[in-house]
């Protein structure tokens, strides 16, 4: 009996002991303290209303708990947040947008009307005037006009205004000429509006009608702007704007225990309706979100910037979009540009090749051409030499004969006897170069013997000038700083050399010559060499010009043989002379001819 008593106290103190701990854990969770704070928004008999339905909801369902309400500066909202180390935030949809990315908070609820078929747009603007201002009926009358409103913040009372003006094709920032910020609505707004201190002023949707309602403005007095279709069942209230927007939400802050934000979303949803409302967790973030974007306000502040910085900021996708666009296309255009090169370097050496193949084989047919060309008249000329010595001989006789004849008259013919010495010497000449191509026909050269070079020059230069009566009217000039110019050749053929080389130039000067045709023949010594030099004006010599006359010996006249040039190459082979043609400055040719000195040993001079 004893020891069951004993047992039953054992417990009872037990139980007390236990009683006493939960006390004393309760009374030190009611001294925990949650601090909610209330950005301004509403007008005050609306904020009182939700405020105090709310708060009493709170605390009569979380026990162990102290909520305290915080106002806050509709000015410094965000650094007082941060100052006050809330847990809970009430307030209006747009701070929750502006504040993004400044402090993490989680959405919780957002206050909706309990009527109408959308209950998540609740907010819009109204705008009103003086019913007596019969000029002010749309949006567009109140361009150029004073407006009233209540904070640059509030969604209702300005930012909802702002937007319909922004999608009517306005500039918000530059459509009224004057605004005037009140702070409240009610009565500031609204007074303001009727002393005709401001053409006009911005409510909340549903606050006309609750002014009215309760007596504060004669029903009448007030006029709404640019007033949108009404329909009771969709929306209860007259509005200005086109577009609703969700009214305050009610979030909680970082650092808020889980616990504590699951039972108050759980006590906020589970509310009655309290003034029309409730609060749901139906919540239209993307019209909050395009306002503020249109508007250019929060973190869509940078569109109004105009610096590189926020026109970056602003156009940053498409901007990236265009450099990636732009370097696609310059790494596009240089990968295609090194492929055309690749491609062009492979066509062009295969051209090239094609085209040296095309020359090489051109050049040679051409040589051919001209080695039987040669061969041709060759024979031509040793048949034309070897027919002619006849009819020389009977020429030679003839005028033998006549000269004896003229000679036993008394009287003398001084013209007669010229003419008849002149036909002879030509006779002469013509009969040495006769017997030199049969000569060179029969394989017989005549020996080379000491011959003055400046000799022979001169006296070609008078013999081409008797035969050339045209002669005249061309500039020519010998130059020579030498006396005597021994070289080792034939007389006859080396002024045969001479005399085609004058004749090619005085034929260029005359005909091609843009000024005064000029032939020069001059010689000079070049070390164990003399140089004759024979140059003349005429038209601009091509690459392709001198290279005919070098390689292949064609004249570059359209009427040219080429035989002039095969003679002088074959003399100059016959006497070891070298000879090259180049282009004269001005226009023309120059022909170079160099031979070697004479040296005496073995070698006859006549």
């Amino acid at each position: 009996m004893i020891i069951r008593l004993a047992k039953n106290l054992f417990l009872l103190s037990r139980a007390a002991i236990f009683s006493l701990f939960l006390m004393l854990i309760s009374a030190g969770a009611q001294a925990e303290t949650v601090k909610i704070g209330y950005a301004h928004g509403l007008e005050l008999f609306q904020e009182n209303e939700t405020l105090k339905q709310t708060l009493d909801a709170l605390q009569s369902r979380i026990r162990g708990v102290e909520f305290m309400l915080v106002s806050l500066s509709p000015i410094n909202t965000l650094s007082e947040i941060k100052e006050q180390k809330l847990d809970f935030l009430i307030g209006p949809s747009n701070f929750f947008v502006e504040f993004r990315g400044s402090i993490p908070f989680t959405h919780l609820a957002t206050r909706i009307s309990a009527n109408g078929k959308e209950p998540a747009k609740t907010v819009g603007s109204v705008i009103i005037a003086r019913s007596d201002r019969a000029d002010l009926n749309t949006i567009n009358d109140l361009r150029g006009k004073s407006i009233a409103a209540s904070m640059p913040n509030s969604l209702g009372g300005w930012l909802a205004a702002l937007r319909e003006i922004h999608n009517k094709g306005h500039d918000p920032d530059a459509f009224f000429s004057s605004i005037n910020f009140t702070q409240f609505q009610t009565p500031d707004v609204v007074s303001t509006v009727l002393n005709g201190n401001a053409d006009a002023g911005i409510l909340t949707t549903c606050v006309l009608e609750q002014i009215e309602a309760m007596g504060m403005v004669e029903k009448g007095s007030l006029k709404v702007v640019s007033e949108q279709p009404y329909d009771k069942g969709v929306f209860p209230c007259r509005r200005s704007t086109a577009d609703l927007y969700p009214d305050m939400s009610f979030a909680a802050l970082a650092g808020t225990p889980e616990w504590l934000a699951r039972e108050v979303t759980v006590t906020l949803l589970s509310m009655p309706e309290f003034a029309g409302y409730r609060w749901s967790i139906d919540h239209d973030q993307f019209s909050i979100d395009q306002l503020m974007k249109d508007l250019g306000l929060g973190p869509y502040s940078y569109l109004k910037d105009t610096s590189l910085p926020g026109l970056f900021n602003r156009f940053k996708n498409e901007i990236l979009i265009a450099v990636a666009f732009i370097l696609f296309l310059v790494f596009n255009e240089l990968h295609l540009r090194r492929l055309v090169r690749l491609r062009t370097k492979a066509l062009s050496k295969a051209l090239e090749e094609k085209e040296r193949a095309n020359e090489e084989a051109a050049l040679t047919r051409r040589r051919f051409a001209a080695l039987e060309k040669n061969g041709i008249i060759s024979q031509l000329g040793t048949i034309l030499a070897h027919e002619s010595k006849q009819p020389l001989g009977t020429l030679s006789n003839y005028l033998t004969i006549l000269q004896f004849h003229l000679g036993k008259k008394k009287e003398k013919d001084a013209f007669s006897e010229e003419i008849l010495e002149t036909m002879g010497s030509q006779l002469d000449r013509l009969n040495g170069l006769v017997n030199s191509v049969r000569n060179f026909a029969k394989k017989k050269q005549s020996p080379l013997v000491k011959t003055d070079l400046i000799e022979v020059a001169q006296k070609a230069l008078r013999n081409y000038e008797a035969n050339e009566p045209g002669f005249k009217k061309i500039k020519f000039r010998f130059k020579s700083t030498l006396k005597t110019a021994y070289v080792l050749s034939e007389p006859f053929s080396l002024e045969l050399l001479i005399l085609n080389l004058i004749k090619n130039g005085y034929e260029e000067a005359v005909v091609n010559s843009k000024e005064n045709p000029i032939v020069t023949v001059s010689i000079s010594e070049e070390d164990d060499r003399y140089r004759l030099e024979v140059q003349n004006s005429g038209k601009e010599m091509s690459d392709k010009d001198i290279e005919r006359i070098v390689t292949l010996g064609e004249s570059v006249k359209p009427e040219g043989l080429g035989l002039g040039l095969s003679i002088i190459r074959g003399i100059a082979d016959h006497f070891g002379a070298d000879i090259k043609f180049r282009r004269r400055t001005g226009g023309g040719v120059i022909a170079d001819v160099f031979f070697s000195k004479y040296e005496e040993e073995g070698c006859e001079h006549v």
